[in-house]
């Protein structure tokens, strides 16, 4: 796959990511240091507390070092849980995780009040991204529709969407090195672009783009 340096003026969106990352579990929180490193990054807990100690440069959950921590806040990181910090933002990035509920059926309501979340604050053209947080079933049949509810905003209308399900080999990389890539699609060709674009800067290369990148995660398959 081409880096971005070998997109051509024609070929380049122009896109100016204004990052979200909302839910700072430990992907959440990795997600949001790194985007920080490239993107004005503003990272989005409803937990008040849990928003406080990562002002202070402080993880009680011990998912990250300080340092790393530290280091994404010389970056300019900011930490909230109020929803009228990140109404600027432009391209917001889910990664709630489904915790376990039972045997069978994960508990997603912490993805159901991401979704409520972010069509109370979406606006036209904005991009939502569903990173490490659900299979594409999920994103295209619930997801997109609650946010669509919610909003009054049509996908692919009057907002996008973007999906990746993450980097490979999670637990044998311990979350330390995001530079194999990640896998990326987007509901439009031109949304699969930015997709490219913003993931590439962030993450690395792209790693089996060919069969999922022009895939339509808002039902046009």
């Amino acid at each position: 796959m081409q880096s971005i340096s070998a997109y051509s003026d024609d070929e380049y969106s122009y896109f100016d990511p204004r990052i979200c990352v909302i839910g700072l579990g430990h992907t959440g929180l990795f997600h949001a240091i790194s985007f920080s490193e490239h993107y004005r990054t503003i990272a989005y807990d409803p937990d008040q507390e849990r928003t406080r100690e990562l002002s202070q440069g402080r993880d009680s959950k011990a998912q990250i070092s300080a340092d790393l921590l530290q280091q994404g806040m010389r970056n300019g990181l900011a930490f909230t849980s109020e929803t009228a910090d990140i109404h600027n933002c432009n391209f917001y990035v889910i990664t709630v995780p489904s915790q376990p509920a039972g045997i069978s059926e994960p508990d997603l309501l912490p993805l159901w009040s991401a979704c409520e979340l972010v069509g109370q604050i979406i606006s036209g053209g904005d991009i939502v991204v569903f990173d490490s947080c659900g299979c594409p079933s999920t994103t295209e049949n619930k997801c997109i529709p609650m946010i669509e509810k919610v909003s009054g905003l049509l996908c692919n209308c009057d907002f996008f969407a973007g999906y990746s399900p993450g980097p490979l080999l999670f637990e044998e990389k311990g979350f330390t090195s995001w530079t194999e890539g990640k896998i990326t699609s987007g509901s439009t060709p031109e949304i699969a672009k930015i997709m490219d674009e913003v993931y590439i800067t962030v993450f690395g290369k792209d790693i089996a783009m060919a069969p999922i990148r022009q895939s339509n995660i808002s039902g046009v398959l």
